[in-house]
């Protein structure tokens, strides 16, 4: 039997800037809004996907990626996503706490061999590409 009390829960307040407190919460917030730039890359994959399906891939999507703001949001949206992989590459080895002949496998190891298979796999990319 659960009995009632007559006095009010305590609720913490927490306000809407809690977070820049500390750098290190500020720095997650900054990774965290990388999903903002994702957006931006999606619609622009979005758009040229049904231009593509239109018949004005060459006409209407590429005079869009030419304007100079475009281009900079781009730029923007690679920067962020490079921020989000840098972090990424940094975390994951730490979560994991890969194994090799019974030794864990030092954090910075791990980032520079995620970073390894992403440039060999970009290079395969660009060169299928052209």
């Amino acid at each position: 039997m659960t009995t009632a009390t007559k006095r009010k829960a305590y609720v913490r307040e927490v306000k809407a800037n809690w977070w820049t407190k500390l750098g290190f919460y500020k720095f997650y917030m900054v990774r965290e809004a990388t999903a903002i730039p994702t957006v931006w890359f999606c619609l622009i994959l979005l758009y040229g996907v049904i231009a593509l399906g239109n018949g004005t891939f060459d006409t209407s999507f590429v005079d869009f990626l030419k304007n100079p703001v475009v281009i900079i949001l781009n730029l923007v949206s690679l920067a962020a996503m490079l921020l989000h992989a840098a972090t990424l590459f940094v975390m994951t080895p730490q979560v994991l706490g890969i194994m090799v002949k019974g030794e864990k496998l030092p954090v910075a190891t791990g980032a520079k061999i995620m970073w390894g298979i992403t440039a060999v796999i970009s290079i395969i990319v660009l060169a299928l590409a052209l």
